[in-house]
């Protein structure tokens, strides 16, 4: 992945979205806690919500990700100066579905649910879109739980569709997701 893209610093309404540093590491476990026990904690145990977030948001990996920019990208929206969402990008997985393609996954695309009717996760779909163009990639893929029609929904609007399915685990729990696809026109 290259480093520096023109399109990192946009702005969307009141929505910026830039690029994770290493020093950001903290910023973003932070925000990747908030957001994942906000959206879960209804479905889930406690105890597998903790035991995710704890292996998931450690610091030191963060950093060691943020750091592996050939791999991954973390992208942080804000509302005016408020941290608002994230996601995460990375090249080093792939589906046999997939292979013969040069794609792109995006992990991770959390928005706080105060700041869900304000375009951030728009903002955030926009850039990693624009990343994935800029970068040549194929195909941008992701997971979702078969349950969250909400985000399920919001993927179809921009153009993902089914693929496969997967095992997601959370905890002691096992999830079922749907792996949805884009193809990129080049």
């Amino acid at each position: 992945m290259e480093k520096e893209h023109a399109s990192s610093n946009i702005n969307s309404a009141r929505v910026s979205i830039r690029k994770a540093l290493s020093g950001d590491a903290e910023t973003v476990a932070d925000i990747g806690r908030r957001t994942f026990y906000e959206t879960w904690k209804s479905v889930n145990t406690e105890e597998d919500l903790q035991m995710y977030m704890f292996k998931s948001f450690d610091v030191k990996k963060l950093i060691e990700e943020i750091n592996n920019s050939e791999v991954n990208i973390f992208l942080l929206a804000y509302v005016e100066e408020e941290l608002a969402g994230y996601a995460k990008l990375r090249n080093d997985r792939i589906y046999d579905k997939l292979k013969g393609k040069r794609s792109l996954e995006m992990e991770r695309i959390y928005v706080l649910k105060k700041f869900q009717d304000q375009k951030v996760g728009k903002a955030l779909m926009d850039e990693s879109l624009s990343i994935s163009k800029q970068d040549k990639y194929e195909v941008i893929w992701l997971g979702v739980n078969q349950e969250n029609t909400k985000a399920i929904d919001f993927y179809k609007k921009y153009g993902f569709e089914v693929f496969g399915t997967k095992q997601f685990i959370l905890g002691t729990a096992i999830d079922e997701d749907f792996l949805m696809k884009k193809e990129l026109i080049t």
